[in-house]
């Protein structure tokens, strides 16, 4: 098959062991992180003799009904919400990945990038190998296999050989095993759960199963769950940690806490710093739903203006920024987000957003409040300009792609038709954000080498 460039797997993932009903457990896990991914999920279950699988396209309640948990018995589990990129909603990309071979039947789910993912696939083609599909994942389970050892020198050997920002689990028929990169751009938390463990990407999956929050994967860690407990090995030596800052913007819920800090707190910084610097007199704040809300509750209280809610969204469809197509975000924002005229009608409206990507989803909101009556729209933006290219998982556009890549401000403002545009400047963002989170995208300072995509980032 065509070697996609782009190989990645933008997602949130869960894993249980020795927790009780384990599917119908991490199927509640699974919930508290769906805005995380929603265009493909699977859930991977051990019984102690054997790994049963069941995946499919689409949201988690429409694939793992009351009857397919029912029919997963076991107490050790792994799962994945799936982002698809563009061109890229295929079930052969949907995880769990099974291996079936005559050591041992495991699975895999992973969150990330991979950044010499292309190079270690062409090497592993033209040995023979066959892919299914494009995930990490299916990397992962294919030098898994060929790796000798320990199953645990397998993973370690394998891990070694990638680069980028990931974080894996596999489950065998009696372990667990949760891996993070050295750089630990990608995020795993851990909690007790009775005599058990929940890990997930974000700890707002943790409370729902009662779980009493442990600790934080560390980067570089591998950590194996089996009968004799929880063992640590840290099987990078030089490691830092150069979190995701598009955690705090977007992808995080707001009462998740990542590096410490909770995301909601962030944001609220982030709208308090924007507001600071406010040199423009408006009537209202208006925030867009739900992740700027925050921010533009700060920002409205820094300058003392009232807050209003001005735009109204749809609960019942999903987030328009990680649909994979220009035409389905497109569709899916005529549906999600109405405007309520009369909040907005005469007035001259702050309207705060947390990040413009492509500018699309910005353009059609200003639109929106103006064909609701609103006299003038300052649109407001509480992360810095994204003028560089994600390579970590957290985003697949392109950066000839980028709204802030290609425009100015000014043509930004032109190209939205607002009255004026600003953005949080990096130095101020930086002071919201752990000192060493990663801000490649808006700097485009990356924490390694960028492998097979180094020439996807130009200045």
């Amino acid at each position: 098959m065509a070697m996609q460039k782009v190989v990645q797997d933008s997602s949130g993932i869960v894993g249980l062991f020795n927790v009780e009903q384990a599917a119908q457990n991490i199927y509640l896990a699974m919930h508290a992180i769906q805005h995380r991914g929603q265009d493909g999920v699977g859930v991977a279950v051990s019984n102690g003799e054997n790994v049963v699988c069941k995946k499919g396209l689409g949201l988690l309640s429409e694939n793992l009904k009351q009857d397919t948990l029912n029919s997963l018995d076991g107490d050790i589990a792994i799962g994945q919400l799936r982002m698809a990129t563009k061109n890229d909603s295929q079930l052969e990309n949907v995880q769990p990945i099974m291996v079936r071979s005559h050591q041992r039947y495991f699975a895999v789910v992973s969150s990330g990038m991979v950044t010499n993912a292309v190079s270690l696939r062409t090497k592993l083609e033209n040995e023979g190998l066959i892919f299914q599909g494009t995930s990490d994942s299916e990397l992962l389970a294919h030098l898994i296999q060929l790796n000798p050892g320990s199953f645990e020198e397998k993973i370690t050997k394998a891990c070694r050989m990638m680069s980028g920002a990931y974080t894996f689990m596999v489950i065998t028929k009696d372990s667990l095993y949760v891996v993070r990169d050295p750089h630990g751009i990608r995020s795993l938390y851990i909690a007790k759960v009775n005599d058990g463990y929940c890990i997930s990407s974000e700890t707002c999956s943790l409370p729902i199963l009662g779980g009493e929050f442990v600790r934080e994967v560390n980067p570089g860690e591998l950590i194996c769950f089996n009968s004799e407990g929880m063992k640590s090995t840290q099987i990078f030596e030089d490691t830092e940690t150069k979190a995701c800052a598009l955690e705090y913007v977007y992808y995080s819920r707001p009462d998740s806490v990542h590096n410490g800090l909770t995301v909601h707190e962030v944001r609220k910084q982030c709208g308090y710093y924007l507001a600071k610097e406010e040199d423009v007199k408006a009537d209202i704040v208006v925030g867009v739903p739900d992740s700027a809300l925050s921010a533009a509750a700060s920002f409205a209280r820094t300058l003392n203006v009232p807050y209003e809610t001005g735009l109204i969204k749809n609960r019942y469809i999903g987030s328009t920024f990680i649909r994979p197509t220009q035409q389905q975000r497109m569709q899916g924002m005529r549906v999600r987000l109405n405007a309520i005229s009369s909040v907005v009608k005469d007035k001259s409206v702050y309207l705060v957003d947390d990040s413009v990507v492509k500018g699309f989803t910005s353009r059609r909101i200003c639109q929106l409040l103006k064909e609701a009556g609103a006299k003038e729209v300052h649109l407001r933006i509480a992360s810095p300009m994204l003028k560089y290219p994600c390579l970590y998982g957290a985003d697949s556009t392109a950066q000839k792609d980028l709204a802030a890549f290609n425009y100015s401000v000014d043509e930004m403002k032109q190209l939205f038709q607002v009255d004026s545009l600003r953005f949080i400047s990096v130095e101020d963002f930086k002071k919201c954000v752990p000192e060493t989170s990663c801000l490649a995208c808006c700097t485009g300072e990356y924490p390694e080498e960028l492998q097979d995509y180094k020439d996807e980032v130009k200045e």
